[in-house]
């Protein structure tokens, strides 16, 4: 049901731009909802959950992403649904999902790109870093998650919102701030939060599986990346790695890297945290980045051909994983040096 407590006007998505999606969203019959590659709570939770929106409004929905949802994410309503395809490509409409670049959805975009060149797209993002990618384009950088953007336009458009969508919303909200830990967590991101809860999202369900169930083979595979890691400028940069070989080693899966880089940067002293990652043979290395203020995780993932969140993002590197290491630690010794100067030039004037 819909809530009867509304989030506050302050804020919310520009009416014109809101029309607009809404003239597309109520013109399509079949709509294909998509998440970025190598998914995260925000993208699925996201998908899922404007999924059962849309359902309710009588559309027929297929939720979609180039890797399968990780394991973690099993608790999703609906998640059973996702496919790695667009299959026959007969759909009115696509809404592609915190990401502003078609390149983002990996294989997905490789496999039909010239449908999704073509075809009507609604990009719904919350990432600094997006250019866009639809014929409308809602960005909302202030937004923690593009689960809370999801949220207005539920609001603003006065759509139904029952329990599943609530919760797949409310796991956008809580992995993309890590339980409102982080700075990107507004007083919108906690009104929205309230209104999920009261239309019946019960946070455990997204907390214990996300944050206090781990199997033994990811705390050994967060052993062999922090024994590891490396540290320069007395302790404010930390790096650190994994491959093929070390998930062979603790028994792993990709996926269980996904919050890596946020762990080394919870130790005392680290300013810019890095995590490289390369489990085959290719020529590519995906990085995640996390920074604690003055530094700008976008900023610095977008020199380098990728983008995010001010705290956190990432980047893939068309260089295998010895040479990508050594050519971004330079980078950031940089920013840190360059930091350290303009601190010693404020203090000095």
């Amino acid at each position: 049901m819909i809530s009867d407590a509304p989030v506050p006007p302050t804020r919310q998505i520009d009416p014109t731009l809101l029309q607009q999606a809404m003239t597309l969203i109520e013109a399509a019959q079949r709509i294909a909802l998509i998440a970025h590659e190598h998914p995260d709570g925000d993208c699925l939770g996201s998908a899922l959950g404007f999924m059962h929106i849309l359902h309710q409004m009588g559309k027929v929905c297929v939720p979609a992403c180039a890797d399968p949802a990780p394991r973690v994410f099993s608790f999703l309503p609906g998640v059973e649904l996702l496919q790695q395809t667009l299959g026959d490509e007969h759909f009115d409409l696509v809404i592609a999902l915190d990401a502003g670049e078609l390149t983002r959805f990996g294989q997905l975009y490789q496999h039909h790109q010239e449908f999704l060149t073509s075809v009507a797209i609604l990009n719904i993002d919350h990432h600094i870093s997006s250019r866009g990618c639809g014929r409308v384009n809602i960005i909302d950088p202030v937004s923690a998650a593009t689960a809370e953007l999801l949220v207005l336009v539920q609001q603003q458009a006065h759509l139904p919102l029952h329990q599943d969508a609530a919760l797949c919303l409310l796991t956008g909200l809580i992995t993309d701030t890590m339980s409102f830990q982080f700075t990107n967590t507004t007083a919108r991101t906690m009104e929205v939060a309230a209104l999920l809860l009261r239309a019946g999202a019960v946070p455990e369900k997204v907390a214990k599986p996300i944050y206090r169930t781990h199997s033994l083979a990811s705390i050994r595979f967060q052993a062999e990346v922090i024994n590891t890691a490396q540290t320069d400028c007395n302790g404010r940069l930390i790096w650190s790695y994994a491959t093929g070989e070390t998930l062979a080693k603790a028994g792993a899966t990709p996926e269980m890297g996904d919050n890596l880089s946020a762990i080394l940067c919870d130790i005392e002293g680290v300013q810019i945290a890095v995590f490289f990652k390369n489990y085959g043979e290719s020529a590519l290395t995906d990085l995640s980045l996390r920074c604690a203020a003055p530094h700008n995780a976008a900023e610095i993932c977008m020199r380098l051909g990728g983008g995010g969140h001010a705290r956190a993002a990432g980047a893939t590197l068309h260089m295998p994983l010895a040479e990508a290491m050594p050519t971004v630690v330079a980078e950031l010794k940089r920013v840190i040096k360059d930091e350290e100067q303009v601190s010693a030039d404020g203090v000095s004037e």
